[in-house]
């Protein structure tokens, strides 16, 4: 990928506190000559989470990053690109202290977007990680930087799948290594609440975005509750909707709500304005 750190091509600092401790957030987005997908969707994403954790952007800061996307950034996409936002509390504080006068560090990195097309098309595997995911509610639905868990359930996937389902310490279903995951079941489509841990997608919004064409269940439910489903399907930003055939070797059938969902969201305007 080709870096910018705080907009010039320039050097991050090894004090930084993202490299300390994991202390901020970071963006993915799919990016084409149309713009940037989902982009106030990610930006506002970014911003919340910035809040909740007391080094919020300004208004300026926002419009200096979009304005940068659209004017440094886009010139440079040839073929469907990745964008990676990285947002730290930079340098200073003692300790886990963090400084009264937040100075962000903010990288921006561009490169080539992964093909899904063909796991789109023909749908992939699941299983399931032994690696839990850790409970905390005022960490819940940010993309921080503490990403350990994933890493290392990341590590221990095996090759036979696509993903691993995590589940908390209650056995409660939460997500995928790097994507949200949905199910249906009796035609009502059903997907884990967040509120305690897990990443709040872009893309996880905007398929909740329908319940205009489905009853939507958000809630806690447990990995024998997802074995039962008639039809699964994972997302995020870059892979879009992604079908599952298999479940811990158990064959699923690619269905007719998965696939009405997938035309849906590629027939949808996507791309934001700058």
């Amino acid at each position: 990928m080709q870096w910018f750190i705080n907009y010039r091509q320039d050097l991050i600092s090894p004090s930084d506190r993202g490299l300390a401790y994991g202390d901020g957030l970071f963006e993915t987005m799919k990016v084409s000559s149309a713009g940037v997908e989902y982009l106030d969707d990610h930006l506002a994403r970014l911003a919340r989470g910035l809040k909740k954790l007391a080094m919020p952007f300004s208004d300026a800061q926002l419009e200096t990053l979009r304005l940068f996307l659209r004017n440094s950034i886009q010139p440079l996409v040839k073929t469907e690109s990745v964008v990676k936002i990285i947002v730290t509390r930079g340098e200073g504080g003692r300790g886990y202290l963090p400084p009264e006068d937040c100075q962000h560090t903010i990288l921006i990195g561009i490169g080539d977007a992964p093909n899904y097309q063909v796991q789109q098309k023909s749908g992939v595997h699941l299983g399931v990680s032994d690696v839990p995911v850790s409970e905390n509610p005022f960490l819940s639905g940010m993309k921080h930087l503490n990403r350990l868990e994933n890493v290392l359930a990341k590590q221990k996937l095996s090759d036979l799948h696509f993903e691993d389902v995590m589940l908390d310490g209650r056995g409660h279903v939460i997500e995928c290594i790097q994507s949200n995951i949905f199910w249906f079941k009796r035609g009502g489509l059903y997907t884990p609440s967040l509120s305690q841990a897990g990443v709040q997608g872009v893309f996880r919004h905007q398929v909740l975005s329908n319940q205009a064409l489905y009853h939507v269940e958000v809630g806690h439910f447990s990995l024998n509750e997802l074995k039962q489903a008639d039809e699964i399907f994972i997302t995020n930003s870059l892979m879009g909707i992604v079908p599952v055939i298999s479940l811990l070797g158990c064959s699923i059938p690619i269905g007719i709500h998965t696939q009405r969902l997938q035309h849906l969201m590629q027939t949808k305007d996507v791309h934001d304005a700058f």
